[in-house]
């Protein structure tokens, strides 16, 4: 069920597995602080990503896509490990948690608007977990057919949206000091740390050693979309909209009209979100069960469907109010994937190099 991926198809899966979630809930948060200048905050938080995927690659260059926690097992001991992956699995079943909950959430507003939220919670699930049980390598595969769709989308778009775009809404550039900027950069920072993701892919990645490419890559397009989503908002819009829209990316789309007889095209756009929303939160819950596996050493995994209800009952009853949510993204999330998604990779790469050193004076000593 579970084949090796290619090196394009990993670097597609870390775009999913950043961009869906990024659109919706980054533009508010960078403009409250840096405004027409937000596009200098993506700039910074793509050069800090481009280091943590440095990290995460030079990890899975090392273990030669070992499983991850088995590999720091074996640099330490099988309890540090298992104590070490019980905190990761605590980490993706929240973070799974919260990425259904915005994706209920965006459904719920815009589109079944009448419909229960357990519902939505229900129908999603099992259709992910369905998607899970197919393998990542199936989940690849359909990864890379929704990212080729932006080759449609991106042309209808700027096409449709060309008449009310208006470069001095970017006016005047460089008006926000240094430290603003900053703040506008870490919640970009910690979404794209997700890259993070690629430790427990790399058992399936058919190079390894390729790893930091595969980061790189997809970072870098993902870093492309965000700026290219971000600006075209504020031409369209302003930074002042982008501040108290609950959708900003979608707010642009809504507006999109082709001559005088093709309009309303953001339902267009809506089902295309959907389609990315589930691949990322497919390949978070994929994320998990690997943890879940390597944590407890089963070599099979019944456990989806139980790991799933966790999931579902953390979104429904830990994030029912959407300003808890929001003000987790904005505060809390960077100092919680900063520490679980470049400090524990980086405590793992120097622990292997002491490892190796140690290993070294042995072999001179004898």
């Amino acid at each position: 069920m579970n084949g090796k991926i290619g090196t394009t198809q990993a670097a597609m899966l870390v775009v999913n597995t950043i961009l869906p979630t990024a659109t919706v809930v980054l533009p508010i948060i960078i403009s409250t602080y840096a405004e027409q200048d937000a596009p200098l905050a993506i700039l910074l938080s793509t050069a800090a990503g481009l280091l943590i995927a440095w990290i995460i690659g030079t990890v899975i260059q090392e273990s030669n896509g070992a499983p991850f926690l088995e590999w720091v097992g074996k640099r330490s001991s099988p309890a540090a490990a298992c104590i070490l992956g019980l905190l990761m699995l605590q980490f993706y079943l929240d973070t799974s948690a919260t990425i259904l909950r915005e994706f209920v959430n965006f459904i719920k507003d815009n589109v079944l608007i009448k419909t229960p939220v357990t519902v939505l919670v229900i129908l999603i699930l099992l259709i992910t977990i369905y998607m899970v049980r197919q393998g990542i390598e199936a989940m690849a595969r359909v990864n890379s057919l929704v990212i080729l769709l932006f080759l449609f989308f991106i042309p209808l778009y700027l096409f449709g949206l060309y008449p009310d775009l208006n470069v001095h809404q970017l006016l005047p550039m460089f008006d926000h000091n240094l430290s603003e900027i900053t703040l506008a950069s870490l919640t970009p920072t910690a979404w794209m740390s997700e890259v993070a993701v690629l430790l427990f892919l790399a058992p399936y990645l058919q190079y390894p050693k390729r790893a930091r490419i595969i980061g790189w890559t997809g970072l870098l397009f993902v870093a492309v979309l965000m700026m290219f989503s971000l600006v075209t908002a504020l031409m369209a819009f302003g930074p002042e909209f982008i501040k108290i829209s609950a959708y900003p990316g979608f707010a642009t789309v809504g507006i999109l009209r082709i001559g005088k007889f093709i309009e309303k095209l953001d339902i267009l756009f809506i089902s295309y979100w959907v389609l990315s929303i589930y691949l990322k939160f497919g390949i978070f819950l994929f994320a998990t069960v690997e943890c879940f596996k390597q944590t407890f050493r089963v070599s099979s995994s019944p456990f989806t469907g139980a790991l799933g209800l966790v999931i579902a009952l953390e979104c429904l009853f830990s994030w029912q109010s959407m300003d808890r949510l929001n003000n987790y993204n904005q505060e809390a999330r960077f100092v919680v994937f900063f520490l679980f998604n470049v400090l524990v990779p980086l405590g793992a790469l120097l622990l292997n190099r002491v490892h190796q050193s140690r290993r070294k004076r042995k072999e001179w000593e004898t």
